[in-house]
């Protein structure tokens, strides 16, 4: 256990006696059991009243010299004692008053504690001249045996308490993974260190370790991933590993979090939790887990997360995104340290691979590399059919699916397609008969959709279900028995009177079944009705799955149309979508440059910095009152087209208002964009045409308001300063490096994240022939808008396709581009950056970085040496998104 930090209050009259006391605490400081703390110890040029206050608010023991002066000095008396009885009645601290000198102490409740020395026989009793050092040390023996005592007590009181027994088994236990080998699967099996990147510090960690250290370290941390990425289990084992090193954490689901009294929740988890202990509540860290789950207003989260950054050692939160980090915009709270969980590389992958073949075996025995390297290529094949992001928890259910499968049948065409293999499967090991799929297939689809209808979540009552049972029972003469034995426990886990699927994904993949498979046919308007919702809400995680898999199992194109629809709206008091160079100085975002410089740093950590030390992340938090300020009137239903918003109340802004929107663009965009690629050859040449031409006027619309803001911006330079002055919390940055972020993401980076991004998503080759056919159309050489310049949206995203679809350098595209548009113009400018991001992380061949770095002069021989470097040196991690040959030895990879 470290130290107890003691603060020791004196009146500086007394100072002498001070000092004697420090010496008598020799043996206590040189045996490691506290760290005494006296003003004397503020350095140079330190702030007196910050230093003091930190450590009044830090220290485990208050020792007051009590005496005349001390009673008399309002500091000492009226400020450092009354924190410190605050402090105890708390129960965070504990309280020795010293009588050093004779006098009046009946005052402000110091009577009610135990003096020392014993009865309160002054120090100085007889020895009142500062040369009786040797007649008072009988005195001051007294007073350290009676701290002592209170030490030994109080560390009763600090040792750090221990998890219940079996908790943390419990924690790992899940249902929603399945290994034949296992009667409920420990997530450990498969635990691998994570990738997160760290937006605050610019540092990726790639180990538990490094991560718990932040955790450990930080009053406030943001672990922000898709869904999927391992949020969940990562939380847990932070948990495990606090609590390892005596930093004990308090776990929380965001949906138990149902009113604001956020202590009572914390007390009940924490006799769930940790056996019971005098450790002081004030010592834990709080985790909140799926903080997305907790449904209430964003002023009631902002207390709950003031409460628990005022009254605990420290929180972290997990969500889907950083959106969170607004709650902390309150000048009374830290900065939120932001984590961004990345998917994990191919090498851990593999390690994931071969643990999972491992469950089962022997402990001395390990699967044979042939096998892993051929599971590991299956996988990976997998993982480029769906497109999805590599992460731990799909892997898991990858592997399930090829486990269900022969050894070479791995073909379906969407990630939607493996869920009804899982169901099967799942149903056969539990010994039911094939003949029986559908039928459970199509209950849980309706108990699934009863559920929407009910709670909109997974969950619905166990009235409800019962219904469900009714409906089978008389209208397709099933055995209810039947259906409850195959679904309960398997599917669905009884939770007091309700009934809950036990994966979430599930739930979503048979929600959108229903509704189309009999919803559609049985009832056109409540189909039509539903569809319309969850298109409408796609910034919201559960209906962007939901409509995922209603475009899967669809035949018509009306989910594509609602999806153009909601699309349409977005951003729709910005009329003019085209980007050309004629907004050069706003897309590039630097009104006094001619050109954005890319360096390369001599150390790879730098040169990350650079990439991406202008995320919109980073801007949005740093910015969210600036940003809901300038973009409320165009997002506002309320604030009409010619409505001059001048001044707006603070009450008034939307901090989510803008966030939300762009979410919803990159979402719809993410949707059409899997339909398209998952059911090439279903839609006509004139619906994709015309779905790609419409995703690339939103993303140009949104474009066009943020450089409406953006010149605003700079031509009210001293306006918008003084506004972004007031909107900042404390930041080590200055006002013109606050602004020129504001700036940024209202100018190049909305071009880059918005054209790029989607890009992402179009970069199959049918999307990307209709690209091609759209840039011919549109932005060809002779191609010009009314003011004389050439646009590019169509020919920017066809560019950054292209790259990610073929992996190469398309030089003739490149070229062209250079040919028409000028090497000095926006989008080589946009090509330049695309390019130098795409080429830190992914492989390119010798002669296309050469050729590269000539075209576009940039230094992207330098950056792959720094990558290459990075790589090859001792205790370096491979950065993620670093290819694999399965080839490869294991040997050579685990090197």
């Amino acid at each position: 256990m470290t130290a107890l930090k003691i603060f020791l209050s004196y009146s500086h009259a007394d100072e002498w006696l001070k000092d004697e006391l420090i010496t008598h605490f020799s043996a206590l400081k040189r045996g490691g059991h506290v760290d005494v703390w006296h003003d004397r110890r503020i350095p140079a040029g330190g702030l007196l009243d910050d230093e003091i206050d930190e450590n009044l608010h830090s220290a485990d023991l208050f020792v007051f010299l009590i005496s005349p002066h001390f009673i008399q000095s309002d500091y000492c008396f009226q400020k450092e004692y009354q924190a410190a009885v605050n402090r105890r009645a708390a129960g965070d601290a504990e309280i020795i008053p010293v009588i050093v000198r004779a006098c009046d102490w009946d005052v402000g409740g110091l009577r009610k504690f135990n003096a020392l020395p014993r009865d309160g026989i002054p120090v100085t009793e007889g020895a009142v001249s500062r040369a009786d050092v040797q007649q008072r040390d009988r005195a001051w023996l007294q007073v350290i045996d009676g701290i002592k005592a209170v030490i030994r007590e109080l560390k009763k009181k600090l040792e750090p308490p221990k998890v219940v027994l079996g908790y943390h088994d419990n924690l790992f236990l899940v249902d929603f993974v399945r290994h034949p080998s296992l009667a409920k699967f420990d997530e450990r099996k498969i635990l691998v260190d994570p990738d997160v990147y760290s937006e605050t510090n610019k540092e990726q960690v790639s180990t538990f370790t490094r991560l718990a250290e932040i955790c450990a370290t930080e009053k406030a941390v943001l672990l922000t991933g898709i869904d999927r990425s391992g949020k969940s289990v990562i939380l847990k084992q932070l948990h495990v590993l606090l609590a390892e090193t005596a930093n004990p954490a308090i776990l929380l689901s965001g949906k138990q979090i149902r009113n604001r009294d956020i202590e009572r929740l914390i007390n009940l988890a924490r006799n769930e939790q940790f056996e019971a202990a005098p450790f002081p509540l004030n010592k834990f860290r709080i985790f909140i887990d799926d903080f997305d789950d907790c449904t209430l207003p964003d002023r009631i989260k902002e207390q709950i997360v003031k409460t628990i950054c005022d009254k605990y050692h420290s929180c972290v939160i997990v969500s889907f995104s950083n959106a969170p980090s607004v709650l902390f915009t309150s000048n009374a709270l830290p900065n939120p340290v932001v984590l961004l969980i990345n998917p994990i590389t191919d090498a851990k992958l593999l390690q994931l691979v071969e643990k999972w073949e491992s469950i089962g075996l022997p402990d001395h025995q390990s699967p044979a590399d042939n096998h892993v390297l051929s599971v590991f290529e299956k996988i990976q094949l997998v993982f480029e059919q769906t497109g999805l992001e590599k992460a731990p928890h799909t892997a898991a259910t990858f592997l399930q699916f090829i486990d269900s499968l022969s050894a070479s049948d791995i073909s379906f065409s969407s990630f939607a397609a493996c869920y009804d293999i899982l169901i099967g499967n799942r149903l056969g090991q539990a010994g039911v008969s094939v003949k029986s799929f559908d039928e459970i297939r199509n209950f849980l689809s309706l108990v699934a959709y009863k559920a929407y209808a009910e709670t909109e979540s997974p969950c619905l009552s166990s009235a409800s279900f019962i219904d469900c049972l009714t409906v089978f029972e008389t209208q397709y003469l099933s055995a209810p028995d039947a259906l409850r034995k195959n679904t309960v426990g398997l599917f669905l886990q009884q939770e007091g009177n309700q009934l809950r699927f036990r994966e979430e994904y599930l739930w979503f993949f048979l929600c959108a079944r229903y509704v189309v498979k009999f919803l559609q046919s049985q009832d056109q308007e409540k189909y039509k009705d539903f569809v319309q919702y969850c298109t409408a809400n796609i910034f919201q995680r559960k209906f962007a799955n939901i409509v995922i898999y209603m475009a899967y199992f669809s035949t018509d194109k009306y989910v594509l149309d609602c999806l153009l629809q909601t699309l349409d709206a977005l951003f729709s008091k910005a009329s003019d979508w085209i980007i050309s160079d004629d907004t050069r100085e706003l897309i590039v975002g630097l009104a006094t440059k001619d050109s954005l410089e890319i360096e390369s740093k001599s150390d790879v950590t730098e040169n990350r910095v650079l990439l991406l030390q202008e995320k919109i992340a980073d801007i949005i938090d740093d910015a969210a009152r600036v940003v809901a300020r300038y973009t409320l009137p165009f997002l506002s239903p309320s604030i009409g087209d010619s409505t001059h918003v001048d001044n707006l109340e603070v009450a008034a802004i939307d901090h989510d208002s803008y966030m939300r929107s762009v979410n919803a663009l990159l979402r719809t965009h993410s949707v059409i964009g899997q339909i398209l690629s998952g059911r090439s050859g279903t839609f006509s040449a004139g619906l994709v045409i015309d779905c790609i031409t419409r995703m690339v006027k939103a993303s140009g619309r949104y474009v066009s308001l943020n450089h409406a803001i953006a010149a605003v911006l700079i031509y009210d330079r001293e306006k918008s300063m003084e506004e972004i002055r007031t909107a900042f919390r404390a930041d080590s940055s200055s006002l013109e490096e606050r602004f020129e972020k504001v700036k940024r993401i209202f100018a190049f980076w909305s071009v880059y994240i918005s054209h790029a991004g989607l890009a992402r998503y179009l970069n199959q080759e049918h999307s990307i022939r209709a690209l091609e056919k759209l840039a011919a159309e549109h932005e060809s050489a002779d191609k010009k808008t009314v003011a004389g310049n050439t646009p590019f949206n169509f020919t920017l995203v066809m560019l950054v396709a292209h790259l990610y679809s073929s992996g190469k350098i398309n030089r003739k595209e490149i070229e062209n581009a250079i040919q028409i548009y000028g090497e000095h113009s926006s989008i080589i400018a946009l090509l330049r950056v695309v390019i130098h991001m795409y080429a830190y992380y992914m492989p390119l061949t010798i002669e296309d970085k050469q050729w590269v770095s000539q075209k576009l002069r940039m230094p992207l021989k330098k950056i792959e040496v720094q990558r290459m470097k990075a790589i090859t040196s001792p205790g370096r991690h491979q950065p993620a998104g670093e290819e694999i040959s399965a080839q490869s030895s294991l040997k050579d990879i685990r090197g």
